[in-house]
């Protein structure tokens, strides 16, 4: 019951921030060589979902960060493309981060696999994101499984593309222990290392402690030591 309960006050939160999220939106840093976040929200939610995520990359690591919102029922195809540009609006960063929840987390990955993507691209991180499908998309009825979950094909297309571009574009996946919408081996990129988050759930995972702590982590090392902001 207290995980059912954190995960509905999580989406509470999610839903709550909507408001925040719609516009293209710039949190600039204070280096002059810019190390760039682009986050990518999931489905049903905005860029207002990652404040507490914006919050603690500016605050510890000083980094840029960009966001975008898309609607519900946005392709892949659409979503790359607003990160395209995204990307684009930063000409002078030096790495560029890309971080995605749940279909962000898809999308991103897209992006690298599928498209002609930015070869500053640093990395992808991904947060409780179905690369295998939707533990609970056959419960919906068919219209609404077709609208929410209409992806299979490329999922596939990712999951066995992905040990090829690997190399080039590193991946972690971040993995929600208690999430019921995807069980946490249908969250993780095959041949990428992934990182599971205790006792929460789908969108809790994105006001986890550990969460902040991975996503340091990840791009810390990265990022030659002296550039790092503090």
């Amino acid at each position: 019951m207290k995980a059912v309960a954190r995960e509905l006050s999580a989406t509470v939160r999610v839903g709550l921030a909507a408001p925040r999220g719609w516009g293209s939106r710039k949190h600039p840093a204070a280096r002059p060589c810019e190390d760039v976040v682009v986050l990518v929200h999931g489905l049903l939610a905005t860029a207002g979902a990652f404040s507490p995520v914006i919050r603690h990359l500016r605050e510890e690591l000083s980094l840029d960060v960009r966001t975008f919102t898309f609607f519900p029922g946005a392709s892949l195809d659409r979503i790359a493309h607003s990160i395209a540009r995204a990307v684009a609006d930063h000409p002078h960063a030096c790495r560029i981060h890309l971080i995605g929840h749940s279909l962000g987390g898809l999308a991103i990955r897209w992006y690298v696999q599928e498209h002609q993507h930015d070869p500053r691209i640093a990395q992808t991180i991904s947060i409780a994101s179905p690369y295998r499908g939707v533990d609970l998309a056959d419960l919906f009825p068919p219209r609404l499984r077709a609208v929410a979950f209409p992806l299979q094909d490329q999922l596939a297309q990712i999951v066995a593309r992905a040990p090829e571009h690997l190399a080039r574009v590193p991946h972690m996946s971040i993995v929600a222990q208690n999430d019921q919408l995807i069980a946490p081996t249908n969250a993780i990129l095959p041949g990428a290392p992934s990182y599971v988050l205790h006792d929460t759930g789908h969108n809790g995972a994105l006001f986890h402690p550990k969460l902040f702590q991975v996503i340091t982590r990840e791009i810390s090392r990265r990022v030659p030591r002296e550039e790092l902001g503090g």
